[in-house]
């Protein structure tokens, strides 16, 4: 039955719903399957945006559709608004790949701005560990590409390597960090105020990434100790935002959080705004470490299951290569934090990006939408 389905849908729906006519100024964006307003989805809606493009955005539900501000329009995804849109729109933007049954006309433009600059081996170079079906999902959406955003020479050769992809690369920096180059204060405001964060109190992110078990054993960590260690070195008190990953966000009540060190804020929708508004980065081998590393702020590496998670899916560096302190217990994680040089990180910093092509200068989403209009 299926298989006869996906045989109309592809052999009579799909042609039919290419007749209907493109709006040459619309994009219909998209990021984390439709979690809400952010990542680099975001800050290339924003450009066209300002542009005069008319932005609809994938949303999940209703609660998604209230992060998105003035001039973006909610689209369910799933629904008959959502195709229509998505049929009728030049641009796509995503930053996941596409699941669904719809199918891009040839004269629509899939920008893919993936989601980071991956420490842990992805998409082909981890084939083995990745399901089936996610594997042809992967391989259609790449076929349906047409410009892979990179932001290093490394990345682009990922792509070129695993991603099953052959098209166009632009090596510009990922748009979701161009707001790391300016001000931190609207941010930093905006996180106080929807977090309903104590003033006076400096914040340090943690952010690891999911397990393959999707447990919650990673945030074992000492937050008292912790925020004791950080005012020891950096002075002032300190509170710890925990984000979990989205792939086990809804777990978040599962854990015990004393309030009076750590807040939960997983459901806060841009992490991008959550760096600008935090002194420092605790993660695991998350990427966000990559990003966050457009800050200068001191970023620590608290890894608890070093030996288990690298045998799982192994990575592309040497985790003594990386430009951050590393521990793999509380005592350790108090140990790099007293002992935090700031010129010894700065250093490291510079020779990685140097060594790896990094390229970001916080003009990304402008030169996207360039490429789109040209």
């Amino acid at each position: 039955m299926n298989s006869l389905i996906n045989r109309i849908w592809r052999n009579i729906i799909c042609p039919a719903l290419s007749l209907l006519p493109k709006d040459q100024r619309k994009a219909v964006c998209e990021s984390y399957a439709g979690r809400g307003f952010s990542d680099s989805p975001r800050a290339i809606a924003e450009e066209l945006l300002n542009r005069g493009w008319k932005v609809y955005w994938l949303v999940k539900g209703p609660k998604e559709a209230e992060s998105l501000p003035g001039g973006i329009k909610p689209l369910t995804i799933g629904s008959t608004a959502a195709i229509y849109h998505m049929c009728t729109a030049a641009v796509w933007v995503d930053n996941c790949r596409k699941w669904g049954r719809l199918y891009k006309r040839t004269s629509q433009r899939y920008v893919q701005t993936w989601h980071g600059f991956p420490l842990k081996r992805i998409e082909g170079d981890a084939e083995s560990a990745l399901d089936a079906e996610y594997v042809r999902a992967a391989r259609k959406d790449s076929l349906m590409c047409d410009l892979f955003l990179s932001n290093s020479a490394f990345l682009t050769q990922i792509y070129r390597r695993a991603f099953w992809y052959g098209g166009e690369v632009l090596e510009c920096g990922f748009p979701r960090n161009d707001m790391l180059f300016g001000p931190p204060g609207p941010s930093l405001e905006k996180v106080r105020r929807e977090l309903r964060l104590p003033e006076g109190k400096n914040l340090a992110l943690y952010a690891p990434t999911f397990r393959r078990d999707l447990g919650l054993s990673v945030y074992d960590m000492d937050y008292k100790r912790v925020c004791g260690a950080l005012s020891r070195r950096f002075g002032g008190d300190w509170l710890i935002l925990a984000k979990l990953h989205p792939n086990v966000a809804d777990k978040a009540g599962e854990l015990s959080l004393d309030p009076r060190y750590v807040v939960n804020a997983s459901a806060y929708p841009d992490i991008q705004e959550l760096y600008l508004a935090c002194d420092a980065l605790i993660t695991d081998y998350s990427s966000v470490m990559f990003d966050y590393m457009n800050t200068g702020r001191p970023c620590f590496l608290y890894v608890n299951d070093l030996a288990a998670y690298k045998d799982d899916r192994n990575f592309y560096f040497d985790l003594d290569t990386l430009p951050f302190a590393r521990a793999e217990d509380n005592d350790g994680l108090e140990e790099i934090i007293l002992g935090f040089d700031g010129g010894a990180q700065r250093e490291r910093t510079e020779r990685f990006s140097r060594e790896l092509g990094i390229k970001e200068d916080g003009t990304a989403a402008k030169q996207v939408a360039d490429w789109l209009e040209g």
